[in-house]
């Protein structure tokens, strides 16, 4: 299987196209070395966990690399003058912040900014709320809350003033994901922003290619692609996903918002029954979160896919759509199923894709023993996952996939390993708060931070704790 090369971010080597053909860290200070312990405890906690699935995943790894060390690119984001947002931290310059916010210290007391970090705070403060609330019965309740701002202060910085969230500010990542962006649509609508979540779907929608499919990544405010990766089909499905959820979260409003967002879900949902024969067949080979080319269809693809298929039955009520979507589960469960739900239908080993159907509410499409072993699956010396159990073995835990892990536990009710995996992340924050793309095996952050996927899986996670 093709793996990724770089030592970076998944996000920073271009794939070939198809269709379109589819188009040095220095040592470690206490604080982090703290963390890594954090880390090694939580793996440690876990480790019976699917520990005859390692054993049984051995020989589907390549073999042993030396420990990766990636630096820090930046610690965190924030906006220095009513203008600029800059890399702040890491091997970034360093700069003063006011405490709490991604707002330089010297920022004048009025500055546009900060009108509108007070008026996401405001707007966010009966969630926060609720949260606090929700998690006060919990020992690591106090730890969780500063976990909810940090993140909401990650996804801020990440949309603010933009037409969608960013995956990143560093400028491989300075680019909307349509997948990313369906998480951020969905936690800005179950945090209070609900405006907001319909005005980024809204603009997917005005993205969305005629045939249902998006370009793996676009350049914020434009419908072009930052280089030649191939389109990917994960999307049509999640932001049809992520309309439901969001429909759902507006309450009286639902309607309303369903109107908007008509032609995301019509093309959407056109787009999966003609790929899948409406539900008879295997969606179309597509590069997923991965970000390589494939040569047949993955977990991933199939589990947004089924998401997709349901979250169209529901928004329709179409009989149509919901027996498509019954029909697609079952060959989902006759295919990938039968070999124990890995990469590909038949074999590949374990893929954090795992997580994706509790995380989009397909709960009973796995067994709860199989999410619950994944974490031990993919174990990473520094406490967290990898995305799959065939990704090169260089000790990097990553947060996108241990947090959609964290959000998956946490919306099938199990409680102890999602604040597990919760409190992980806590620890492995940078020294500035921010959720880092990965984690190195000694438990300090690499790469680049924040990460609005990361922050909306843990927010959506930290939703579904506190009820």
């Amino acid at each position: 299987m093709q793996q990724r090369q770089e030592q970076g971010s998944a996000r920073t080597a271009p794939a070939p196209a198809e269709r379109r053909a589819p188009t040095g860290a220095g040592p470690a200070t206490r604080r982090q070395l703290l963390r890594g312990a954090a880390g090694a405890a939580s793996l440690a906690a876990l480790g019976a966990l699917g520990t005859g699935a390692v054993a049984a995943q051995r020989s589907l790894r390549g073999p042993e690399q030396a420990p990766a060390r990636i630096p820090l690119l930046c610690g965190t984001v924030a906006h220095a003058d009513p203008d600029r947002r800059i890399l702040v931290g890491g091997d970034a310059p360093d700069l003063e912040l006011s405490p709490g916010t991604r707002l330089a210290a010297a920022l004048p007391e009025h500055s546009p900014a900060r009108v509108r970090a007070a008026d996401f705070t405001a707007l966010t403060a009966d969630w926060r709320e609720h949260l606090r609330a929700g998690l006060e019965q919990d020992e690591d309740g106090a730890l969780l809350g500063e976990l909810a701002d940090t993140a909401l202060a990650d996804l801020w910085v990440l949309d603010d003033e933009l037409p969608a969230p960013v995956a990143g500010w560093s400028s491989n990542w300075r680019h909307v994901w349509p997948r990313d962006a369906a998480f951020c649509a969905v936690a800005l609508s179950r945090i209070g922003a609900r405006g907001r979540a319909v005005d980024v779907l809204c603009h997917l929608q005005d993205l969305q290619a005629a045939d249902g499919w998006f370009e793996a990544r676009y350049v914020p405010g434009t419908d072009r692609a930052p280089d030649g990766r191939a389109p990917q089909f994960d999307g049509t499905g999640l932001l049809l996903w992520a309309s439901t959820e969001v429909v759902a979260a507006s309450g009286t409003g639902g309607g309303a918002v369903a109107d908007r967002l008509d032609r995301l879900v019509t093309t959407s949902l056109g787009a999966l029954h003609h790929a899948t024969a409406g539900g008879a067949a295997l969606p179309p080979v597509s590069p997923d979160y991965w970000e390589v080319n494939e040569s047949s269809p993955t977990l991933w693809g199939m589990a947004a896919t089924l998401a997709g298929l349901r979250a169209g039955a529901e928004l329709t009520g179409g009989t149509g759509a919901a027996d498509a979507a019954a029909t697609f589960a079952h060959l989902l469960a006759g295919t990938f199923g039968r070999s124990g739900y890995q990469r590909y239908r038949d074999g590949g080993g374990a893929d954090s894709a795992l997580a994706l159907f509790d995380a989009t509410g397909q709960q009973g499409q796995i067994e709860p023993s199989r999410l619950l072993a994944l974490r031990g699956e993919l174990a990473r010396p520094g406490g967290g996952i990898a995305p799959g159990a065939a990704w090169k073995q260089d000790g990097v835990s990553w947060t996108p996939s241990t947090s959609l892990l964290g959000l998956a536990l946490a919306r099938s009710g199990e409680r102890a390993a999602a604040r597990e995996v919760l409190t992980w992340l806590a620890a492995h924050r940078t020294e500035a708060g921010s959720l880092p793309e990965k984690v190195l095996f000694d438990g300090r952050p690499a790469s680049v931070a924040p990460l609005a996927w990361t922050a909306a899986n843990t927010l959506l996670a930290l939703d579904a704790l506190a009820g």
